[in-house]
């Protein structure tokens, strides 16, 4: 294949942008980073090579720099990235912190793009509104078909991230707690024991026990379970409590357990 994109997903929509993105480039492959991070190294003989992963306490979740790690760049000629975000024009680091990581293996971030889609923090945020997230949506789908002429004519250049400032006390933080963030979850009398946020759970970090779910210290804090789950019984501390969920509506959990 000439591209290959690596994508990471917790609740949709950067898989949406990944199969889009993948429909429009042509001769193109799709590949889940959580997959490859199985692997003590990475390596890809494609030219072209993008990174789609949603923006986390102002840069990037910790697999994906997992995966920068790991990754052999000796063959690409272009590398781009597109960071799926809920917040608003410019925000975060995420572009410019990947960058850093790659230019530390001798190679750097040709490309660099936002989507914004609603976003599934909701132990801070409240999920937008059906009009809201329509418009999103729209934009979005117009936003990826940019991105696609763009890359497919080897563009150069980072969009600008004005609050990357921020980057490394967020993130920096998120990084040195994320083995302690499991411990809030928490399962109201309401659950069914449908076992969908253990299928669910890329890290396997997820176990019934006594038919409930407990969580391990290898959160990634994806929220796939407590957006996901259909009884709407997952909480996180009190944050969450009475708020509305969400996944993208084109990725269905049928489709989320199987990438």
């Amino acid at each position: 294949m000439e591209t290959t994109l690596y994508y990471f997903s917790g609740t949709g929509n950067s898989y949406y942008v990944a199969k889009e993105l993948q429909k429009q480039i042509k001769d193109c492959s799709l590949i889940a980073i959580t997959d490859e991070c199985k692997k003590s190294r990475i390596e890809c003989d494609s030219k072209n090579v993008g990174i789609i992963f949603p923006l986390y306490f102002q840069s990037m979740p910790k697999i994906v720099m997992d995966f920068i790690d790991k990754l052999d760049v000796k063959k690409f000629d272009y590398i781009f990235a597109v960071v799926t975000r809920g917040g608003k024009a410019y925000q975060g680091g995420a572009l410019n912190h990947l960058d850093k990581l790659l230019k530390l293996k001798n190679t750097r971030l040709s490309a660099g793009f936002h989507i914004r889609l609603p976003d599934n923090y909701i132990p801070l945020f409240k999920v937008p509104s059906k009009i809201e997230q329509e418009k999103m949506f729209n934009e979005a789908s117009n936003k990826i078909t940019t991105i696609s002429s763009l890359i497919k004519s080897r563009h150069e250049g980072l969009e600008k991230e004005f609050s990357s400032f921020l980057r490394p006390p967020m993130h920096n933080r998120f990084i040195k707690t994320l083995d302690k963030r499991h411990q809030g979850f928490n399962v109201k009398d309401i659950c069914n024991s449908c076992g969908l946020c253990e299928k669910i759970c890329k890290f396997n970090n997820i176990s019934l026990k006594d038919k409930k779910p407990t969580w391990g210290s290898n959160c990634q804090f994806c929220l796939a379970c407590i957006n996901y789950c259909p009884s709407v019984s997952i909480e996180y501390n009190s944050t969450t409590k009475g708020k509305d969920r969400y996944h993208h509506p084109e990725v269905p959990s049928s489709v989320y357990v199987k990438i």
